[in-house]
C-alpha cells in the first residue's frame, strides 16, 4: 500500500482549492459580477495561502517565485493555478484597454511565473506561450 507525504496531501488540497478559486472567479466575472469576482477572490487566496491580492502585488518581481515556493509551498502545477486567477484579475481590472497600475503589476506577476515554468517544465505548452505572448503585448 502506498504511503502518501501530509505535505504531497495539503499541496494537492492547495491545488484544488486554486482551482475552485478560479471557477467562481470565472463564474461572477462572466455574470458581470467584477469587484464581487476580485474580492471573493482576494478573500479566498488568504484563508488558502495567507495571501491577499495586495500583498501578492507588494512581492518584489525578483523574489516573487521564490516566496511563493519556499514560504507558501507552491508547486509548479499551483503555481499555473495561482497565475492563471492573477490573469484573470488583471483583465478584470482593465478598463477598455486602459490598464491601471495594479493591472499591470499583476500583468507582471503572471509573466514571471509563466516565464519561471517555461524555463523549469519539461512539457512545452502551447496554451502558456499564448499567455506569455498576450501579456507581453499588453505590457509593451
Amino acid at each position: 500500500m502506498e504511503k502518501r507525504d501530509y505535505l504531497m496531501d495539503q499541496i494537492e488540497q492547495l491545488g484544488q482549492s486554486l482551482a475552485q478559486i478560479f471557477s467562481k472567479l470565472f463564474g461572477l466575472s462572466k455574470q458581470g459580477k467584477v469587484p464581487e469576482a476580485i474580492e471573493m477572490t482576494s478573500r479566498s487566496l488568504k484563508t488558502e495561502l495567507d495571501l491577499d491580492l495586495n500583498e501578492i502585488a507588494s512581492i518584489p518581481n525578483g523574489d516573487f517565485i521564490i516566496t511563493l515556493q519556499k514560504d507558501k509551498k507552491l508547486n509548479h502545477t499551483n503555481l499555473e493555478l495561482l497565475a492563471d486567477i492573477l490573469l484573470q484579475v488583471a483583465d478584470e481590472t482593465c478598463n477598455d484597454n486602459l490598464k491601471s497600475d495594479e493591472s499591470i503589476n499583476l500583468y507582471s506577476k503572471c509573466l514571471e511565473i509563466y516565464n519561471h515554468l517555461n524555463e523549469r517544465d519539461l512539457t512545452y505548452s502551447f496554451v502558456r506561450e499564448s499567455k506569455i505572448a498576450r501579456i507581453q503585448s499588453l505590457l509593451l
